[in-house]
This record gives C-alpha cells, sequence and structure tokens, in this order.
C-alpha cells in the first residue's frame, strides 16, 4: 500500500463549483417557482366606524325568456310583446339594471331582433344572452 506525498495533495486541493453552481441554480429555480404562491396579499387591519352603505351600482338581473311560440316572460309573468315596453317600464325605473335574455333555440331571428330594439329604446345599456354550456362527449 503506497501512501501519498504532500506534493500528490496540492493537486487534488482545487475546489470542483460544478456541484455547487447545479445546486444553487435548482434552488433559484424552486424558489422563482414557488414565489408567485407565497404572495397572498398585506394583512391589513381596517378602522372600524359607523356609516351607511353605499348605494348597490347593479341591482339584480332582470330576466326574460323568450319561447318558441313568441312568448315573453318577465321572470315568470307572461307579457305581450307589443305591451313590452309597458310591462318592463316600472322594473327599470329605479336606476340601470343588467337585462338576460334566455331565448329558445328555434326561435326566429326577427323575434329577437325586435325585442333587443324594444330594450334599446327603454335605455337599457347591459343585456346579457344566457347559453347552455355544450354538452361532452
Amino acid at each position: 500500500m503506497a501512501f501519498r506525498t504532500s506534493s500528490e495533495f496540492e493537486n487534488l486541493a482545487e475546489i470542483n463549483i460544478t456541484p455547487l453552481v447545479d445546486v444553487m441554480l435548482v434552488l433559484l429555480i424552486i424558489f422563482i417557482v414557488t414565489s408567485p404562491m407565497l404572495v397572498q396579499g398585506l394583512q391589513v387591519e381596517l378602522p372600524r366606524e359607523a356609516a351607511s352603505p353605499l348605494p348597490q351600482k347593479a341591482r339584480e338581473p332582470l330576466v326574460l325568456t323568450l319561447t318558441r311560440d313568441r312568448l315573453v316572460l318577465v321572470g315568470d309573468r307572461p307579457v305581450h310583446p307589443d305591451l313590452l315596453a309597458e310591462q318592463l317600464g316600472p322594473l327599470l325605473a329605479g336606476g340601470p339594471r343588467p337585462v338576460y335574455l334566455k331565448g329558445d333555440r328555434d326561435l326566429a331571428y326577427g323575434f329577437v331582433v325586435q325585442v333587443l330594439a324594444a330594450l334599446n329604446r327603454m335605455g337599457v345599456e347591459e343585456i346579457g344572452m344566457v347559453t347552455a354550456p355544450p354538452e361532452r362527449r
């Protein structure tokens, strides 16, 4: 068995930093990936004050259902299409209110345009079209 002399150890005294760089890069990647998950906002203690609540800007939406037989339902109440403005006037008088249309698939496009035009004349600015999600196969 041979022993090494001090001159042989001088060549081995160099530190290989490649594994150190590899470990540091892995740690850096872990911190980069996990840091967005750590940000959840600041904990703030809000002051307590007795004040009246602010008025709601958007009220509950009004749902209009258009059937295949050209019947318009406001909620559950049937309304003749020609009397739509008279019936919706009091419901929309309290301020801006979103209107959602639930139209039958087989309904004529012209009838839908007539209802949309009537809503436009009444000043309804926010109209949504209700759809069903597609069936999964």
